[in-house]
């Protein structure tokens, strides 16, 4: 589509002035210097005249470069492709949603005061480590009874808050292969894959605390063999060897988008209709199961999509199947109801609170249509109040577990839900009070809320971390990570309260810094970010104490020693180390984070901060852009 072939812009449409429609801006919003804005009359979508003659540009280079590699000789395509150079990379763009928080951060470096470090906390960003691929080989199938400890993990730590798999089907399958009777049904490659995963995805946990010493990526690699001999695509089993594949992702970087693998669990949901109220009676197990197998993907979609910014792969709207039964597999059949937790009390609890998510992310974080969303600060506020009042009935309908068993059915983890999603809803509310004002009553009763669950969201976080109850991954760094700048911004306000003082944010703050020095040790590749924040958090800090600002922060001759001397951070924060190599499939090359952090004149690299902090929590790996460049195997 050429620019003459577009809509006239907004500006021209509201004046009822005729729009000359020219690329990059027309003539009217060349001289009154503003944004040349069309609207999709389809989609409601706002686009720039710019952006679209931008990507026009791009398209005809690429056209051009096409036609030439096309009329280069034959003996030329036996030498290597060029690598991409420093500025091509510059040049490259990212989709950043909304709900990747982008305005939000931009808020705080926009600020005056961090002028001076903005450019180089960006390029201090935009250094990605190196990648290098270790030499891995597959684990055999372990003694029976390690086998047995496995399963046990898998369905103590795992199972209850991802019940997609049938435990009964696990146990089947356990038996077919373990057992040497000629009169049983010979294990098929799909069995001896979902048992690998089984495995695979129960070692993380048990390496972790030490129980095992057994390489973490043998038996994801051995169940890899078998991925040519079993379908990933066209029927319902599928769904769950992908979301198997997936699971594992969520602690590892496997190669592999998980947003893609989310995408296309859905889709395959949708094809076989699992996202709607059958027509038909089935086997109530049946039943059941396929309603596990779309909530799940529900729970990975929306979390990938939220985490990236995208939009959902499906909208609440076309989803009519109710959620599963919270009956136990064995007692199903006989439909009797049980006024105890059972193991899917924790997987329908969590479907409910991603539910609210979703809304929550459709209310603030998705892209502009026609019409402003609020039209005041008074709706913001009301559509906060609903959405805060909906997480707190959440809260107080969470299933007890007198004895818990894994960190899933721990009170504390179910505060840490609820405290995250608060801090997703209050983030959401005042990146919308930014279209109307950033003062006054209501402002403020969204920000000490918004403050006092990102506090609690990293407490939390290092309560669980001092029980040894809770693991590290790249999502929970970006949670921690985000909560640090959500702490950040909350201050920059500088809201005039006692509520904030009572915090004690250099306390918190410095918690957030040890925890994610935490994360950078245990995964290198986080370095980049756990520097940035201890810079921003330093002259956080340093504002605060040094102007007199209305937070008094703490107390004392020396306010930032003695808040950092108070903080107790959790001793298994040392304790735990482990060889970085044992982490993950990839060792990292940090010599490539510039930790002199040097000053580079005009870059403004937000876009692919955000876009990275995303794409590592997510290990969503762009093909045109070697962001983690492997090294040789």
């Amino acid at each position: 589509m050429t620019a003459l072939q577009l809509p006239a812009c907004q500006k021209c449409k509201l004046r009822k002035v005729r729009c000359d429609r020219q690329a990059p801006k027309c003539t009217n919003c060349t001289k009154e210097g503003v944004a040349c804005i069309i609207i999709d009359p389809e989609s409601g979508e706002q686009y720039s005249r710019g952006f679209i003659a931008q990507l026009e540009q791009e398209e005809s280079s690429l056209n051009e470069r096409l036609n030439e590699s096309r009329l280069v000789p034959t003996d030329s395509m036996t030498q290597p492709a060029s690598t991409p150079t420093s500025d091509d990379a510059e040049r490259r763009s990212y989709y950043v949603g909304d709900g990747s928080g982008l305005g939000f951060l931009n808020s705080i470096l926009s600020d005056a005061r961090w002028q001076q470090h903005r450019t180089h906390i960006l390029n201090q960003l935009a250094a990605r480590p190196r990648v290098h691929r270790q030499h891995l080989t597959p684990n055999s199938l372990p003694p029976r009874h390690e086998a047995e400890q496995l399963l046990d993990n898998y369905f103590t730590r795992f199972h209850i808050h991802h019940t997609f798999l049938l435990r009964e089907e696990v146990l089947a399958i356990y038996h077919r292969i373990y057992t040497t009777s000629r009169l049983d049904k010979a294990p098929s490659a799909q069995d001896r894959f979902r048992l690998l995963m089984v495995f695979a995805i129960s070692s993380i946990t048990r390496h972790r605390a030490g129980l095992s010493s057994e390489n973490l990526f043998g038996y994801f690699i051995a169940a890899g063999s078998y991925l040519g001999e079993i379908p990933l695509i066209g029927s319902v089993e599928t769904i769950e060897n992908l979301l198997l594949i997936a699971r594992f992702g969520m602690y590892h970087h496997i190669g592999t988008s998980m947003w893609d693998i989310s995408q296309l669990c859905i889709r395959q949901c949708i094809e076989w209709r699992l996202h709607v109220r059958k027509s038909k009676a089935l086997n109530p197990l049946t039943e059941q199961h396929h309603r596990r197998i779309f909530w799940e993907s529900y729970i990975f979609d929306r979390h990938s999509s939220g985490i990236l910014g995208r939009p959902f792969a499906i909208s609440e709207l076309d989803i009519s199947v109710p959620l599963p039964v919270d009956i136990d597999d064995e007692v199903l059949a006989e439909s009797s109801a049980s006024s105890t937790p059972t193991e899917l009390s924790v997987f329908i609890h969590c479907i409910r609170l991603r539910q609210i998510s979703s809304s929550i992310h459709t209310s603030f974080y998705t892209g502009r249509g026609k019409e402003p969303r609020f039209k005041s600060v008074g709706h913001v506020y009301t559509r906060f109040s609903r959405f805060r009042t909906e997480l707190s009935l959440w809260r107080s309908t969470m299933p007890f577990f007198p004895s818990p068993r894994s960190l899933y059915e721990r009170p504390e983890w179910h505060d840490f839900l609820y405290e995250k999603d608060l801090m997703l809803l209050a983030r959401g509310a005042m990146h919308n009070l930014a279209l109307h004002s950033t003062t006054g009553a209501i402002t403020k009763m969204i920000v000490i809320p918004c403050y006092e669950s990102t506090s609690r969201v990293i407490e939390l976080y290092a309560e669980l971390m001092d029980k040894q109850a809770i693991t590290w991954t790249r999502s929970y760094f970006q949670i921690i990570f985000t909560a640090g700048l959500t702490i950040i911004f909350c201050l920059s306000l500088e809201v005039e309260t006692s509520i904030l003082e009572n915090r004690d944010a250099v306390r918190i703050l410095a918690m957030c810094h040890e925890i994610l020095n935490f994360f950078k040790e245990k995964m290198p590749d986080a370095g980049s970010f756990a520097i940035v924040f201890g810079l921003l958090k330093d002259e956080c800090v340093r504002h605060h104490i040094n102007t007199g600002s209305t937070h008094n922060l703490n107390t004392g001759s020396d306010p930032i020693n003695t808040a950092l001397s108070d903080c107790t951070i959790p001793t298994s924060f040392a304790d735990a180390a482990l060889d970085s190599t044992h982490n993950d499939a990839y060792s990292f090359n940090t010599d490539s984070i510039d930790l002199s952090l040097g000053l580079t004149d005009n870059l403004d690299l937000m876009t692919q901060l955000e876009a990275g902090l995303g794409e590592y929590a997510w290990g969503w790996i762009p093909k045109k852009n070697n962001i983690f460049t492997p090294g040789p195997c």
